[in-house]
């Protein structure tokens, strides 16, 4: 069977209920800016004195519709609770900015309607040649620049704070994980702790080489859907060993992919196991207001080297 991509049978319809006026609209298109209007054009036009000129964002991702507040004056709520971030939002959901409410109709994406092929189509492969440079068609069209970097030999002695107790806790943890687990889901349980010790990250994936092959094959990543990986900048990583911070223009040149997928910004860097190289891990955000600090990245390099230890005797020992 044949599936349509998930953007060719997506729609998402809207009824605005303002102390203007009420009224609904039908959208198929990949992003919807709400609010009052201005300098920049919206989408939904709500004549309320109580919504910001550009209030928040829809946009459509490989798993659903998501909304985000634009740093609006008085915030944006969810079936009543004050959004803090990016959310999933679904048919029957009501959406309150200022006085207005965007009660959502149908919003719906079913697991047939998913093209996972769409996931792949700049930023990710399941297997990721190292030495072949990339087909023209698979280079990622966005801009994208690296803030920081660290030698990963490094990190242990440049790092901007001291361990604290929750790192020293979350270390232990890993270890535990792969005490007891199986490779396969030692990978996924430690991909979702990462994700989540680092407040501003929404995505993570790690990806290992496969020594035959001589490619990156991604093992593991969270959530289900979207691992969101630029095959640009998981080649940097390998060849270069450092650990880096990026950060996606989002201007109007960039590319259709990456605004789908919504990517901000994140942290990548290599898994090492002494001289040995085995693999990549990366976390992204989805926020448009995130950022990731030296800080972040010291924590994420000694996570990472931790990890690369506990992969490499887990792989000798299942040898």
């Amino acid at each position: 069977m044949v599936y349509k991509s998930f953007r060719e049978m997506s729609s998402i319809k809207i009824n605005v209920l303002s102390p203007d006026k009420d009224w609904s609209n039908t959208f198929q298109q990949d992003e919807i800016w709400v609010g009052r209007g201005g300098d920049r054009p919206v989408d939904i036009k709500i004549s309320d004195p109580t919504v910001s000129r550009c209030h928040c964002r829809i946009w459509l991702a490989p798993d659903g519709y998501w909304l985000e507040d634009n740093n609006s004056t008085h915030g944006s709520k969810k079936n009543e609770s004050l959004l803090m971030g990016p959310i999933r939002i679904f048919s029957g959901d009501e959406i309150k900015i200022g006085e207005s409410v965007l009660s959502i109709e149908q919003a719906d994406i079913t697991e047939l309607d998913l093209d996972l092929g769409g996931l792949f189509d700049v930023h990710i492969q399941d297997r990721l040649h190292l030495q072949a440079p990339p087909p023209t068609e698979q280079v990622p069209g966005a801009k994208i620049r690296v803030v920081g970097q660290q030698p990963v030999a490094k990190s242990t002695k440049v790092k901007a704070k001291k361990s604290t107790h929750a790192d020293a806790e979350f270390m232990g943890r890993l270890a535990n994980i792969f005490g007891f687990e199986e490779l396969h889901d030692a990978l996924f349980l430690s991909i979702e702790d990462i994700v989540s010790i680092f407040g501003n990250n929404h995505r993570g994936c790690i990806l290992l080489v496969d020594s035959q092959t001589n490619e990156l094959v991604v093992r593991s990543h969270y959530p289900l859907y979207e691992p969101a990986v630029s095959t640009t900048l998981a080649r940097q990583t390998m060849n270069t060993q450092q650990a880096f911070i990026w950060e996606a223009d989002h201007s109007e040149i960039s590319s259709a992919s990456l605004k789908r997928l919504n990517i901000r910004c994140g942290m990548y860097a290599p898994l090492t196991f002494g001289p040995e190289s085995i693999g990549m891990i990366s976390v992204d955000t989805t926020s448009i207001r995130a950022e990731f600090t030296q800080e972040d990245l010291c924590l994420f390099s000694s996570i990472t080297q931790v990890l690369g230890g506990l992969i490499a005797a887990k792989q000798k020992r299942g040898a």
